[in-house]
């Protein structure tokens, strides 16, 4: 089971800004406001609490909690002239922090994968999308329903 410590730190911080790129990718592609986009990430730093309270967790989610708690991620955005470019900026970090987690420790793949779409899920699922001053919408957008199936097939998840 691979841990902080296997990592470099500019891998580190990839691997750490991959549950963040999840919710981005969510985001883009059905923005929904600053509150919404707030909401969102908010929910994906949550996501990452949560998952190293459960004892079964990868130590990699236990340590990126604990960096997070002592907001030692510190994700470095470049600025995006198109939501598209945000879109592919995420899923690329998305995918190198995929491959250096399964490049130390292969048998930590498939759960650090589908914590990874459990993030963008409870991203998606935190800001609602088509209402007005928070009243109506819908949890989940068709787009947002669209970009989560976008995901899991990157991840070569089956959901």
């Amino acid at each position: 089971m691979a841990s902080k410590s296997d990592f470099t730190p500019e891998e580190w911080q990839t691997i750490g800004l991959a549950p963040i790129a999840t919710a981005m990718y969510i985001s883009m592609a059905d923005p929904s406001g600053p509150i919404g986009l707030m909401k969102e990430m908010f929910a994906a730093v949550s996501s990452i609490i949560e998952g190293a309270r459960d004892a079964a967790s990868l130590q990699i989610i236990k340590d990126l909690a604990a960096d997070v708690e002592a907001r030692n991620i510190k994700p470095d955005l470049p600025k995006f002239s198109s939501k598209e470019e945000a879109k592919t900026f995420a899923m690329n970090t998305v995918n190198q922090a995929v491959a250096l987690v399964e490049g130390r420790s292969p048998g930590d793949g498939q759960a650090f994968r589908q914590f990874l779409y459990d993030t963008a899920q409870k991203a998606a699922e935190a800001g609602k999308e088509g209402g007005f001053l928070g009243f109506g919408g819908t949890a989940v957008s068709d787009i947002e329903r669209q970009a989560l199936t976008n995901l899991a097939s990157a991840l070569g998840l089956a959901v």
